[in-house]
């Protein structure tokens, strides 16, 4: 589980700093190689259909943009006095392009569900580096349409590699979110943010899965640097309200 107070203190102090900004103090929130989580205030995020959604505490701010290079795909409001925590953009991305196989890939499908890039599949290093690695760690399982991987509100054991089949996963209420098809992961988000799943995922084609325990990911985890575990939490965080400024009628629709 990522906690941004643990992860702060193995960091050195020239890799983030604090920032206290009042309310009608000229700030810039989108300069380049500079990220943020918000610590305490109101800052609205909004895109381009309008849609918008309050950040609340320890929520990112341009860390996705920072690590894919990528114009601001959101704009920000101050609608108080804030804090900040603001990390070194340039050396974290620096620092999750030498991560590990595991970690750099749930960056990187993350990053292009929340880009929407219409692709969501592993990078082949995934496979190649990880899934070779730790093959005998890893079970195999062999599932029949109809059945459910798990259910809304169920605490996180493991995450899932999809080698065949399809996997549909829905809000509580009914609302389809996504199908997860051939070489996609899913699941580690609750893992990662210490939550229990937000979603329902059912077997809708017969599928062969590989699971990757908690624990294993909880390792690869802790042994990546400071500015990359930061980078993971705030991914992850990201598209959570992504996905509700996508759907607005749908809450809380991260792949978790």
């Amino acid at each position: 589980m990522l906690e941004i107070d643990a992860i702060l203190k193995t960091l050195s102090k020239e890799d983030y700093f604090d920032i206290e900004v009042e309310i009608g103090e000229e700030f810039d929130l989108n300069v380049k190689n500079s990220c943020f989580i918000l610590k305490d205030g109101e800052v609205l995020a909004y895109g381009k259909n309008n849609f918008t959604h309050l950040l609340r505490n320890e929520d990112p701010i341009r860390i996705s943009e920072n690590i894919y290079g990528r114009e601001n795909m959101l704009f920000y409001k101050r609608n108080s006095d804030i804090s900040l925590i603001k990390f070194d953009g340039k050396k974290m991305r620096k620092e999750v392009n030498n991560c590990s196989a595991l970690v750099k890939s749930i960056i990187k499908y993350s990053l292009n569900r929340i880009c929407g890039l219409g692709t969501s599949k592993v990078p082949y290093y995934f496979e190649d580096e990880f899934l070779f690695k730790f093959d005998s760690e890893l079970k195999r399982l062999r599932i029949d349409s109809g059945e459910i991987l798990f259910n809304h509100g169920a605490p996180p054991s493991k995450m899932y590699f999809v080698e065949s089949g399809s996997i549909k996963l829905s809000q509580e209420s009914g609302n389809q979110i996504a199908i997860i098809g051939k070489g996609e992961c899913f699941g580690e988000s609750a893992i990662l943010l210490g939550e229990k799943r937000k979603l329902t995922a059912e077997v809708i084609e017969n599928s062969k899965i590989r699971t990757i325990s908690k624990e294993l990911i909880e390792e690869q985890i802790q042994k990546q640097t400071g500015l990359v575990q930061i980078a993971v939490f705030g991914v992850l965080r990201r598209l959570d309200f992504m996905n509700i400024l996508r759907n607005p009628s749908k809450q809380n629709s991260e792949i978790n």
